[in-house]
């Protein structure tokens, strides 16, 4: 998860949260007061009954009817129960039903006063009172429809409000976190535009005090400290190679001389075929090395050009057939019926890629012979090279294309290790892919080179 949907997210919880706690007291808050309301409305109803009691020594529902006729208490569903001091009742407004009431609630009256409950949907109210010199004990039983009807109703309204909010703050907070974290977005497309031939290229950012500003500021520190120390280590490995070839050659030479103009004896000539293998592979190692150093400047980077593949191919074949003239050369085309052939690279650096793998080939196979399939696509072309030779451990296999790295059936050819991590290199630098694979079962090891169809 992006650090923009973590922050969105966290915020709009709590959000969320705080909100919603927000309408539970709004509600909670609205439910005291409409039971507070309602109580005082039948403390006021019990109120004018005692002065109905008071004003009227012989009462009855008629008489209660013309009493009350003018007086609005909203109260529905309404019933109003009178018993005397001995809590025997004496008048009652239930009509056409059995008059029932809780004698317990009568006998905490004497010490309580006044008593509210609720029962199912009505809500109770018991008073105590003692209106001229008699005690006469109240209960009124009402629900109160408007109060639970509005009730009803904020909760509905409420929800709704949360969670049109809730989508609302989600929606919102995404885009402010978005606007917020954009110079972030574009220092991320800046870092991974960032190669080797660009550590010289700072950076840049609008913002001068942000944190971004100074993460901006420390990424450009940390870039040019890269930036010394590669081009240090590029300057080491470039004059130590160059220092090493004007004495390898020489001493190539003067070793030919020597085999040459004088009659050598079997162990003499042994051992000086022995040294120039090892020249030759010192001279291949500083080369090798030296074509390191200058692989990710711009001047061996040129700018790329529409060139054959095939004509490459046979041109790399004839340069490494001189050193191994008994490498046979396997050449076919697959795909579509009028292939092209064509890429979009540098005709150097590709051909050095495929010397590579034919002198891979030649030594290393059980019979001098390399294969070469081009297979073109509308999308895409491929090269498979391969040969047949000893088979790789499955760690050789992994670090096939590491430097240095050399296999179990390399111990007795002599190698520098590189050859296969400049090929890798040189794809890379064409946005290209070469993969390895191994057959076991025929001893086949293959090397499928995959480039984009006009890849530039």
């Amino acid at each position: 998860m992006t650090l923009k949907k973590k922050i969105a997210i966290s915020f709009s919880i709590a959000f969320s949260i705080l909100f919603g706690i927000a309408m539970l007291i709004i509600y909670y808050a609205s439910v005291d007061f409409r039971n507070d309301q309602f109580r005082q409305r039948l403390i006021d109803k019990l109120d004018y009954i005692s002065h109905y009691i008071a004003n009227t020594p012989y009462f009855d529902r008629e008489s209660y009817k013309t009493y009350f006729q003018d007086i609005e208490d909203g109260l529905f569903y309404e019933d109003v129960i009178i018993l005397d001091k001995n809590k025997k009742l004496i008048f009652s407004t239930v009509k056409d039903k059995t008059i029932t009431w809780d004698q317990s609630i009568i006998n905490r009256l004497e010490h309580e006063k006044h008593i509210f409950y609720k029962q199912d949907q009505y809500e109770i109210l018991g008073k105590y009172y003692l209106i001229n010199k008699q005690v006469y004990y109240l209960l009124v039983k009402a629900q109160d429809y408007s109060g639970n009807e509005k009730l009803d109703h904020l909760a509905i309204v409420l929800t709704i409000l949360f969670l049109l909010s809730t989508l609302l703050i989600w929606l919102f907070s995404y885009n402010l976190i978005l606007r917020l974290l954009s110079p972030l977005d574009k220092l991320k497309k800046d870092i991974t535009q960032i190669n080797a031939s660009k550590l010289t290229n700072p950076v840049k950012y609008a913002g001068n005090t942000d944190e971004i500003a100074v993460l901006t500021q420390a990424f450009n520190t940390m870039l040019k400290r890269l930036s010394n120390a590669f081009e240090s280590q590029k300057e080491f490995n470039s004059s130590a190679s160059h220092e090493l070839r004007t004495p390898l050659a020489r001493m190539s030479f003067q070793l030919e001389n020597l085999r040459h103009q004088h009659q050598l004896d079997g162990d003499v000539s042994h051992v000086l075929d022995n040294i120039s293998k090892e020249t030759q592979h010192l001279s291949e190692v500083t080369n090798s090395l030296m074509l390191f150093s200058k692989f990710d400047s711009e001047t061996l980077q040129t700018t790329y050009q529409e060139e054959r593949i095939d004509e490459i191919i046979f041109t790399a074949y004839e340069k490494v057939v001189k050193a191994f003239p008994k490498l046979q050369l396997d050449f076919s085309i697959k795909g579509v019926a009028d292939p092209k052939l064509t890429l979009f690279c540098s005709a150097q650096l590709i051909e050095i890629a495929f010397v590579n793998l034919f002198k891979n080939a030649a030594l290393y196979s059980y019979h001098p012979e390399v294969n070469v399939v081009i297979h073109e696509s509308s999308t895409q072309l491929k090269v498979f090279v391969s040969n047949r030779g000893a088979a790789l451990g499955t760690n050789d296999q992994k670090r096939i294309f590491d430097a240095f790295s050399r296999g179990e059936n390399a111990t007795e050819t002599i190698g520098s290790g590189l050859g296969l991590r400049i090929v890798k290199r040189i794809m890379d630098s064409h946005r290209a892919t070469i993969n390895y694979q191994a057959d076991l079962t025929q001893s086949r090891h293959t090397f499928v080179l995959i480039f984009k169809e006009s890849s530039e």
